[in-house]
């Protein structure tokens, strides 16, 4: 059975010889752009072996004039997709698809309308938590914000679909604004949710296979339950649902099982294929896509990633 069977008898909710199993890293930052990101993908995956490849969108979004006042969302407009700085991306996935061909299926990274805004006002990495001017600017005039995040879901709707266009067959969609230290229940209901269900309506049902990323921790996880996408990931931390309670949640397809800072970064393989063993034991192999709960550090050893996903193969035959 080749990879993209696999992945699609999983969709199917047909059983499978063994869980197709996928996980990613950020690129260094000289890998993140034109004919070095492309290279640096292929090798990751020939390196790897992973049952299918997600695209590391690292185009922070753009807006045409930074907000930095609740009053001026109002006169957001989202960068073009035909802006070069969309088009490099887009060309950079045409090539990864031709140099892959059939022989897998390719997801790209859509960062979600909170990510989105947030990377719109060009504010420092180190206020995304605790001092974030969207939260602020949300509270102080809601209309206006909510103007901008209007505009900001029509561009990422466009990119996601010229993504598509371009030769992924699917999202990986980053959703975020569910954790109970950054909004209200009310507000994330009234600001956030309205914007991604916008996105993903629109975007999903044009791919063959999405997937729903929910990152941070202290997420309130049932308020993505009626969200969309074929197969559900989340960070199971302490201050998080575990598996066996997100698949009561949402019912459908899981990707993880791994901690992204666990055995898998430091090894040794012998560590590695343990941990597989153990979890699928836990989890079983039906209904679950072997991954980690969230992105890799980029030093996690290639061949780490590649014996994890062989390790998927070698407990089918082991049991």
């Amino acid at each position: 059975m080749n990879k993209k069977e696999l992945v699609r008898r999983v969709l199917a909710g047909q059983p499978v010889p063994r869980p197709p199993a996928a996980f990613w890293y950020h690129f260094t930052p000289e890998q993140r752009s034109g004919a070095a990101a492309v290279q640096a993908h292929l090798d990751f995956y020939r390196e790897t072996n992973v049952d299918f490849l997600k695209v590391m969108n690292e185009r922070l979004y753009r807006v045409d004039q930074r907000p930095t006042r609740a009053s001026e969302w109002r006169h957001v407009r989202p960068a073009p997709v035909s802006s070069p700085y969309f088009q490099s991306l887009l060309d950079e996935i045409k090539e990864i698809s031709d140099a892959v061909g059939d022989e897998t299926l390719l997801l790209i990274t859509i960062h979600g309308i909170f990510a989105s805004a947030f990377h719109a006002t060009e504010s420092p990495e180190e206020t995304f938590a605790r001092a974030n001017p969207v939260v602020a600017h949300l509270r102080e005039d809601p209309q206006a914000v909510m103007s901008g995040l209007d505009a900001i879901s029509d561009g990422l709707i466009d990119l996601s679909l010229a993504c598509l266009d371009a030769g992924v067959d699917g999202v990986y969609y980053g959703a975020l604004g569910g954790e109970k230290y950054r909004f209200t229940e009310e507000e994330f209901i009234e600001y956030i949710k309205p914007y991604d269900l916008k996105i993903l309506n629109e975007t999903f049902p044009s791919g063959e296979f999405n997937i729903l990323h929910i990152c941070k921790d202290q997420v309130r996880l049932e308020l993505y339950a009626d969200y969309p996408g074929d197969v559900v990931n989340w960070s199971v931390t302490e201050q998080n649902p575990d598996i066996a309670a997100g698949r009561e949640i949402f019912q459908r397809p899981i990707l993880g099982g791994m901690d992204y800072r666990g055995v898998i970064v430091e090894g040794p393989p012998d560590a590695i294929t343990d941990e597989v063993y153990a979890t699928l034991d836990q989890l079983g192999t039906e209904g679950l896509m072997l991954g980690a709960d969230c992105t890799l550090p980029t030093s996690t050893p290639n061949q780490h990633i590649r014996t994890a996903v062989e390790a998927t193969a070698s407990y089918a035959v082991r049991r």
